[in-house]
């Protein structure tokens, strides 16, 4: 399994260089989204500012980094709490005070999983009672209600939590327990923000240029795999959009700001962001997109 690994990042080395100083605005367009969604309002008017990021992974926001970026500059409090940090990433210098107030494990002892310390495929998809299971649910829920409900955000943001982006168990676990405690009306919370992709987006990066690269790899689409499993066509439909243009530097200073091993996995998503400047880059993804969570209330 390591020798695949090591592998798997030679190859991806050699074609992410052989493509960098080949990639144009027009070559990125094809990977950006062409459906257009309501613009989201209610960020800009919503009181107290107050937003919480709740993920599994300390990387898991990139893909709504802009948005985040923007809320900062317009005065938010915000921070990030995920079930794992990267290792070698210092809380005082975390990428995430680049878009908000740091990151905070969700529990002391970073223990939510039976047997993390022998899992070997980990991010392989899992059944949703099969995440019941594996998963330390009752005590992960404890520190979400006691932090949420301390926080007080009036928006929480996740992944979707019907695959969590690609299937990985643990953004699916982190999404769908934090929408039953919000549905339950267990935690202090006004609407849920579930960062998702455009279906053009997601086929085009995830079902093309992400497969015909794990295909080569003789490594299976985790996302195609999810799809089977939970019977959908792809991650919810986005609801809203947001422009965030304006904030291109500070999204791509956040992204650039974890080290190579994070970076190898944001690019699988996040196509060539490291090709070009961070206006080119976002001149033509300029916009991320959200299915929102509301309350019955």
């Amino acid at each position: 399994m390591k020798l695949l690994k090591i592998l798997i990042t030679i190859n991806f080395a050699v074609v992410f260089l052989a493509c960098k100083n080949n990639i144009s605005s027009e070559d990125l367009k094809k990977f950006a989204a062409t459906e257009t969604y309501p613009t989201d309002n209610y960020l800009d008017t919503v009181t107290p500012k107050r937003a919480l990021i709740i993920v599994a992974h300390d990387d898991d926001d990139c893909v709504m980094a802009g948005t985040i970026a923007k809320l900062k500059t317009q005065g938010w409090v915000i921070k990030q709490f995920s079930l794992q940090k990267h290792k070698g990433l210092d809380t005082l210098t975390h990428p995430s005070h680049i878009t908000c107030d740091g990151n905070e494990l969700l529990l002391k002892d970073g223990v939510y999983r039976l047997g993390m310390d022998t899992l070997t495929y980990g991010a392989y998809p899992l059944a949703y009672a099969e995440i019941d299971k594996q998963f330390y649910t009752a005590k992960v829920s404890e520190a979400l209600v006691d932090k949420i409900n301390k926080f007080k955000p009036s928006v929480i943001f996740t992944l979707d939590d019907i695959k969590g982006g690609y299937g990985h168990p643990e953004h699916v676990f982190v999404s769908r327990l934090v929408v039953k405690l919000f549905k339950e009306d267990l935690i202090s919370c006004k609407r849920i923000y579930q960062s998702v992709y455009t279906p053009h987006m997601e086929r085009e990066i995830v079902y093309k240029w992400l497969d015909m690269q794990l295909k080569d790899w003789n490594h299976p689409n985790l996302s195609l795999i999810s799809n089977k499993l939970y019977d959908v066509k792809g991650m919810p439909e986005p609801n809203v959009q947001v422009t965030i243009s304006k904030f291109a530097d500070q999204k791509m200073k956040y992204l650039l700001a974890y080290n190579e091993d994070v970076r190898r996995n944001i690019r699988k998503f996040i196509p060539y962001f490291e090709t070009v400047d961070a206006q080119t880059y976002f001149k033509v993804f300029n916009r991320e997109f959200f299915r929102i969570i509301y309350s019955d209330n």
